[in-house]
């Protein structure tokens, strides 16, 4: 392999023999022949090949080493340096040559990453194995071959740790603003400490989120794997729309791929060749749990997301166990969570012991196309605006408020609509003219629509304030609740109860009732309330999702961000844009 240009060799050019390991690190110069020397098994000593401190501290100077799945590594320079550099540049997996029980921990753990949603050979666990083995059995080890096993563990747990804490993908790069940059650990003082003490897997364990929903995510993906592997499952063929109680040649393989999914009990049945009531009942609570209208009836959609291949159900699991490691750690009070895909809100009190969010509600998030879409990030929320007023965005206002008003004169006052000045909560309004219409036009003034159960607000807003001017909101059109896909809004987070939110987020049953929020959401006038203290509120995307009740439920990709992160994580370390 040339240790320059990152290209892997099959694995059977890597085996190490009991004499020597074969692989060498080559300057540009030295690749012909010392790369052939190397695949044809003749070790070319050198000084520099002979000293395991010499590897150690070229694969920190570099970041780079052949032999590795992914064999650039230039995030981990510092931590390397400050790993070994304390310690004389010795190897830390091993004594005298040979690996310490730390060590084969390590390989352990490295061994067994799909439990964590991971895989095993991102952190060249099985040819970590083997060379361990080796270096157990042989008699005299190599002081390359020390050094050279010594990073590539250093290298695979160091990998391994910081993608269980904080993934594998910087949600920067996905235009996600979330900063997991705060919540990054001290890897080499983790680490020499977990070497120290023999405890490599109970510093991954620390690493991990406290989340209650990444604990479900992780047993929903080991059963899903499982299910994965069961070749038995059937796949169901259907040639037409099916309705309760008519004949179906394939209900017996629904009924087996339905009981193997958990929505239809695994009691044996008739075998009736029809589509009776348990099938349409199982079918329904698929359904519902699949994102499409619950309504019992076996369509086209609804047989393309049964035969849905379980591989993928496992991979949409994996891309949420990575966005959960993306948060910040959660652990200081209530908090918000919005999922995107889900078309849902979850209020959590505290990160208690069952995890259980005190609020759940529908929700109506933006459109799919570009432009419209709910952005993606972290922010607190400040405070609630009672009978707030619309302001119009910028963009709605020139492509379809003015458009309006040219047809219609009368469009403001049939819409409760005003133009203001300064302020859009408090600037005074102003009559509609000509010349004031010439000035919106311009930028100068502004049109908002007044408060009350017809604005666009319905009656309360929740603001966290944020460069998108995205915020969550009432609506007036309840009926979109009732829906199974829920993206209508132009960007804006539109609540199915907003009462009963802002009971929760101000958090004061004295002052702040269900009757007293009811009386300002009715009340004369808009009124700002601010919150006691910040609320965090996360807008996140994950198309497969835990319920509380232990229901595995997954969503479709509507924003597509499931693609590009999967894109991403196929380029392989060092992840980036």
């Amino acid at each position: 392999m040339d240790s320059l240009s990152g290209n892997r060799l099959p694995v059977r050019h890597l085996a190490l023999t009991a004499v020597s390991l074969v692989v060498v690190m080559v300057s540009p110069a030295q690749g012909g022949v010392a790369a052939r020397a190397a695949v044809s098994g003749v070790r070319q000593h050198t000084p520099v090949e002979d000293s395991a401190a010499t590897i150690l501290r070229d694969a920190a100077r570099t970041g780079t080493l052949s032999g590795l799945r992914w064999p650039r590594f230039p995030y981990y320079r510092d931590e390397l340096t400050a790993l070994y550099s304390g310690v004389g540049w010795q190897p830390a997996w091993t004594k005298d040559g040979r690996p310490t029980p730390a060590a084969r921990g390590a390989v352990d753990v490295l061994s067994k990453a799909e439990e964590r949603g991971l895989h095993p050979a991102d952190y060249d666990a099985a040819l970590l194995g083997r060379r361990l083995e080796v270096l157990e059995r042989a008699s005299t080890p190599a002081a390359h071959d020390v050094g050279w096993f010594d990073v590539v563990l250093s290298v695979g747990v160091l990998r391994h740790v910081s993608d269980v804490h904080i993934g594998r993908v910087n949600p920067k790069n996905l235009s996600v603003g979330i900063n997991v940059g705060r919540k990054k650990l001290d890897l080499a003082k983790e680490l020499r400490e977990a070497i120290d003490h023999g405890s490599v897997a109970e510093l991954v364990g620390r690493a991990e989120p406290t989340f209650v929903q990444y604990r479900a995510l992780k047993a929903a993906h080991a059963r899903y794997r499982a299910l994965a592997a069961d070749s038995t499952i059937p796949t169901v063929k259907a040639s037409g729309t099916l309705h309760r109680g008519d004949a179906f040649a394939s209900a017996s393989a629904l009924r087996r791929r339905l009981a193997a999914l958990g929505d239809l009990s695994p009691e044996p049945t008739t075998g009736d060749d029809t589509y009776d009531d348990a099938l349409a009942g199982a079918v329904a609570r698929f359904q519902a749990r699949h994102g499409l209208p619950p309504d019992s009836v076996l369509g086209r959609a609804t047989l393309a997301a049964v035969n849905v291949p379980l591989a993928k159900r496992v991979r949409q699991l994996e891309l949420a166990l990575e966005r959960i490691r993306w948060l910040p750690a959660l652990d200081k009070g209530p908090f918000v969570v919005v999922n995107v895909p889900g078309f849902e809100l979850y209020a959590f009190d505290s990160l208690n012991a069952d995890g259980a969010p005190a609020v759940t509600m529908n929700v109506v998030v933006g459109k799919a196309e570009v432009g419209r879409q709910t952005p993606l990030f972290e922010r607190d929320m400040k405070y609630i605006v009672f009978r707030p007023y619309w302001v119009i965005p910028p963009g709605i206002l020139r492509k379809e408020i003015l458009p309006a008003i040219r047809r219609d004169p009368g469009y403001l006052a049939s819409h409760d609509m005003e133009i203001y000045s300064g302020s859009g909560d408090t600037g005074p309004a102003l009559p509609t003219t000509s010349a004031n219409l010439a000035r919106v036009s311009r930028g100068e003034l502004g049109i908002r629509r007044r408060p009350g159960p017809r604005n666009d607000l319905g009656l309360a807003k929740f603001i966290f304030p944020n460069d998108q001017n995205v915020y969550m909101h009432g609506t007036p059109a309840q009926a979109l609740f009732s829906r199974a896909r829920r993206d209508f809004s132009h960007g804006c987070i539109r609540l199915e109860d907003p009462a009963r939110f802002a009971v929760w987020t101000l958090r004061d049953p004295n002052e702040w009732s269900a009757a007293a929020v009811r009386n300002a959401m009715d009340g004369p006038q808009s009124r700002r309330v601010d919150l006691a203290r910040p609320l965090p509120v996360l807008v996140l995307y994950t198309t497969a999702v835990v319920h509380p009740d232990g229901v595995v439920a997954f969503y479709g990709d509507v924003y597509g961000h499931d693609a590009r992160l999967e894109a991403m994580l196929a380029k392989g370390y060092p992840f980036g844009p």
